[in-house]
């Protein structure tokens, strides 16, 4: 397609959007074809209420087991930070697919309600997105902040900062499929080139699986801060996301001070769906005695760890950031952005195709969600003594 077509192809969506579309409009353009394993050059035209800008950036497709499905999602990097779809400016992108969650929310969601949990809780800001490439309509895409040092907010000056990805910590076998072998922990800040923290690691695991009850409850807070290990427990606990316990996670450090916090990631697997989107509505429920963190915590006496757990969903149960009315509220908050793309999206990409174990609908997908939340909550109030279902 030459430049012509494209330019008055892209004055077309500009009316379209401006016109008909609340969302915002992602137009990609490429001389090349989208690879997995190497960014490629790419023109970025992004359509928002009205106005059209243009961004030189680089693109790769992304993912692991959702590499087979036929919706691809994205990395993006600009050339230089860029704010989108009224999220923080950085050059460093998401495009989430979503294939496999018919509803787009599953992920946004967890990330939403974790960070209303504390604010110091970190998950990616996400928004909703139409995407182009090359003038092709690729569908509706949730746009993800890329979790990295800056987007996390580490001291890059300080010597003792740090960032990992899934790495295998909480569990005792060495796992033999990482995919670089020199980097096993998947250190991210710094390059493990620079500064291989991979020590640190090897000591917090160390202490972990071997320190006595009496060390490891003496010097667990030199550790993590426990406060954000217990809202992800309870998030992994409320969205039944087993896939989210020994992987998807980010493992920081900000600074020499301050000790190893979690940062979620990748969770659509949740709330009535295992990660390969088969349906599980308590079928199979998440053990977190599986990672020798939540193990070791609940186990030894002094920590009353699970009284701790108990006041702190008593907390979030009170204050309405884990109920049936507001994951009702933030899903009807979604809808109103989304639904009117669906069916467009669901013509490009059936929601009847290969890799669905049914041919459910977005809305029945909706009722799912709902349906399984109401049982949760039922399920949690129960094993913390909180009132309503005690």
């Amino acid at each position: 397609m030459n430049r012509y077509l494209l330019l008055l192809l892209s004055l077309c969506l500009l009316v379209i959007s401006c016109n008909n579309d609340d969302l915002p409009i992602l137009e990609i353009e490429t001389k090349e074809t989208i690879q997995w394993v190497y960014k490629i050059p790419c023109n970025i035209r992004y359509i928002d209420d009205g106005s059209s800008k243009e961004y030189k950036a680089s693109i790769k497709s992304r993912g692991g087991s959702s590499k087979r499905f036929f919706k691809h999602s994205y990395r993006i990097e600009f050339n230089n930070k860029i704010g989108l779809a009224n999220l923080p400016k950085d050059d460093d992108w998401i495009l989430n697919a979503s294939y496999i969650d018919k509803t787009f929310m599953r992920h946004k969601i967890c990330y939403d309600i974790f960070k209303q949990m504390n604010p110091q809780n970190i998950a990616a800001k996400s928004s909703y997105v139409q995407t182009y490439v090359n003038g092709e309509y690729k569908g509706l895409y949730l746009l993800m902040e890329k979790v990295n040092a800056s987007m996390i907010g580490l001291d890059k000056s300080d010597s003792m900062s740090m960032l990992f990805k899934d790495p295998p910590v909480f569990i005792q076998e060495q796992l033999s499929y990482v995919e670089d072998s020199t980097n096993y922990y998947e250190q991210k800040f710094p390059k493990i080139s620079d500064q291989d923290f991979s020590t640190v690691l090897d000591s917090f695991k160390n202490f972990l699986f071997y320190s006595s009850d009496s060390v490891f409850a003496a010097q667990i807070e030199q550790w993590v801060v426990l406060e954000n290990i217990i809202d992800w427990q309870l998030i992994l606990l409320f969205s039944n996301n087993s896939d989210g316990l020994l992987k998807n996670f980010y493992l920081y450090k900000k600074n020499k001070q301050t000790p190893f916090q979690i940062a979620i990631w990748d969770y659509d697997h949740s709330f009535g769906r295992d990660g390969d989107n088969e349906l599980n509505l308590h079928e199979r429920v998440i053990n977190c005695e599986r990672s020798i963190l939540f193990k070791r915590l609940a186990s030894i006496e002094v920590l009353q760890y699970e009284n701790l757990l108990k006041e702190r969903w008593t907390q979030l149960r009170s204050s309405n950031i884990i109920s049936l009315d507001h994951f009702i509220e933030l899903q009807q908050q979604n809808d109103k952005l989304i639904s009117k793309y669906i069916k467009k999206n669901e013509k490009l990409w059936p929601h009847n195709s290969t890799f669905y174990f049914d041919d459910n609908s977005y809305d029945k997908e909706l009722e799912i969600m709902r349906s399984f939340v109401q049982q949760r909550i039922v399920m949690l109030d129960k094993r913390f003594d909180f009132p309503e279902h005690k």
